[in-house]
């Protein structure tokens, strides 16, 4: 993930998910950091498709730790969390900072 904020919106960015044995989803992500949680739409390919999903981090220090819940379809294209307040961050998908190449 790389991030470029102008304040506590993030103007532009990019994300890829590469997990062993699973489809690779690259993207761009756009959002807002709100106190220590960073919500953003994430609009990707996997397979030639273009989708677009809610994200949601909450960042500790220089580490961005992902959170999960129910999501649904809004049927305009879009999916997203169902109920904000019951997103989890189990730090199972920890993002930590290192030096870009």
């Amino acid at each position: 993930m790389h991030l470029n904020f102008e304040g506590n919106q993030l103007i532009s960015g990019n994300l890829i998910y590469n997990f062993y044995e699973k489809d690779k989803n690259e993207g761009s992500i756009v959002g807002q950091l709100k106190g220590d949680t960073l919500f953003a739409d994430y609009t990707f390919t996997s397979e030639g498709v273009l989708s677009v999903r809610e994200v949601v981090f909450l960042k500790e220090g220089n580490n961005y730790i992902e959170g999960f819940g129910e999501t649904v379809d809004d049927n305009k294209g879009k999916v997203k969390f169902k109920d904000k307040k019951k997103l989890i961050f189990d730090g199972k998908l920890v993002l930590a900072k290192t030096a870009c190449k």
